[in-house]
């Protein structure tokens, strides 16, 4: 198993290189785009100013999740006594409204978790502390060019990558089984999206639910339902990111798709924008199959333990995909105290604690050194195989559009275009691309 792990991370790093070229390609005025810093010649020397206190914020999405974060907070004390360590977590649903009402107050964490497609933001606010004269070039190097690119604006290193995530279908063993349901056992062998929906009409129906599947594109996350979109050819934006391209036949296929779905409840109707429900509905076997995230096994097993397996993200005319996830680590630019920001940025994304938190969190690493040397999971080491193996499968336009600076408006347009939809049918497809053409080349020609 330990090998199959291996091969899958050697493997992902075909899908990181790629992104890497992709989103140095770009345009349309996304500095996020450039190609990643180096270090200077000089790094400055980083010693923690006298006296320094450093919050931390973050949110703790699952079991494994919190304990990644238990040990790499308990690791930072010991390693650096002279900084005191004030973390401060947050509900992962509520996380990023109580730190924007935070931020409204002018009251800044000195350190902040966030995930790449919302870097944009703060990049274009100038609000990140620059913390490219505190890194070594050999540093530099050893994270996955795709996500420093990501991480850096205007030639500067602005956050660290910490570790990325991807989504894959979880299913509910007793209900496949004894409907006589095929697990796919290789990715060539992944579900076709008519067998989705087959499968989704047939459980509901036999087990009487009231939804097929859900998804955890939710909460403000639509970003994570574009994997269907790019695997089916479409793209959010031209490759030069100057247009809006949503009205694309591809494009338009994977939001009808969804919206059939919709139309016989196959598909779980909670808005895009709305807190999550789609693993409380799985664990309560209210659905049959919810499309989640390897930080998810650990409440999975909690909550119907034995009885959920995963398998590979459906295809699409012989092209499958998954979702870029994971989180980046930043420093806010007027900490008091900017050195030791910087140190305890640099100790939680450094090869071998990120190595711990991805082995505890059931997350997958950012450094090359890392995804080419395999990692011994703590738990669940079967399913992360084929997490592992699905990262190979992000597509490089898709992450290059991600993590660029105006995608988390871009976000917030399609998840607000897609509720009505969603929740009631009152929007058609036509609606939804119409008003997210408009709404959405209105932002790029402010760039």
């Amino acid at each position: 198993m330990e090998k199959m792990i291996k091969r899958g991370l050697a493997a992902a790093m075909t899908a990181f290189m790629a992104f890497s070229v992709a989103a140095c390609s770009g345009g349309g005025g996304s500095p996020s785009n450039e190609p990643a810093p180096a270090a200077p010649e000089d790094v400055d020397e980083l010693v923690a100013e006298e006296g320094a206190e450093i919050e931390i914020a973050y949110w703790e999405g699952s079991t494994s999740d919190k304990a990644a974060w238990d040990e790499v907070i308990a690791n930072l004390q010991k390693d650096h006594p002279e900084i005191k360590i004030v973390p401060q977590t947050y509900p992962s649903g509520d996380f990023r409204d109580m730190l924007d009402t935070r931020i409204a107050g002018d009251d800044w964490p000195d350190v902040i978790r966030y995930t790449y497609q919302r870097l944009g933001k703060f990049k274009a606010a100038d609000v990140m502390l620059d913390l490219t004269p505190y890194m070594e070039q050999s540093d530099l190097d050893d994270f996955a060019d795709g996500f420093l690119s990501g991480c850096s604006y205007n030639g500067k290193v602005v956050a660290l990558p910490h570790h990325t995530d991807v989504v894959v279908m979880f299913y509910n063993k007793r209900m496949f089984e004894e409907a006589g349901i095929r697990i796919p056992t290789s990715m060539a062998d992944a579900y076709t999206w008519e067998e989705i929906a087959e499968i989704a009409q047939t459980l509901k129906d036999k087990y009487k639910l009231p939804y097929g599947f859900a998804g955890i594109w939710e909460n403000g996350s639509g970003y994570r339902y574009l994997p269907f979109m790019y695997m089916n050819g479409g793209a959010l934006l031209s490759e030069d990111q100057t247009k809006v391209t949503i009205d694309s036949a591809a494009a338009r296929e994977a939001i009808q798709y969804y919206a059939d779905l919709r139309a016989k409840d196959l598909v779980a109707n909670t808005a895009f924008t709305a807190s999550s429900t789609a693993n409380s509905l799985f664990v309560a076997e209210q659905i049959a199959f919810d499309f989640a995230g390897s930080w998810h096994c650990s409440y999975m097993e909690e909550n119907m333990p034995g009885n959920w397996g995963v398998t590979y993200m459906p295809q699409r005319n012989g092209k499958t995909g998954t979702d870029m996830g994971g989180n980046g680590i930043w420093c806010y630019k007027k900490t008091k105290y900017p050195k030791a920001a910087a140190i305890v940025a640099k100790y939680i994304t450094s090869q071998e604690n990120m190595r711990k938190f991805c082995e505890t969190g059931n997350f997958i690493p950012v450094r090359e050194s890392l995804l080419s040397g395999g990692l011994n999971y703590k738990s669940f080491p079967e399913q992360m195989a084929i997490f592992n193996e699905s990262a190979l499968t992000i597509d490089a336009k898709m992450a290059a559009d991600e993590t660029s600076v105006p995608f988390q408006q871009l976000n917030l347009i399609f998840n607000e275009e897609m509720d009505p939809l969603v929740v009631n049918g009152s929007a058609t497809v036509d609606d939804v691309i119409n008003n997210c053409m408009q709404r959405m080349q209105e932002v790029l020609d402010e760039q």
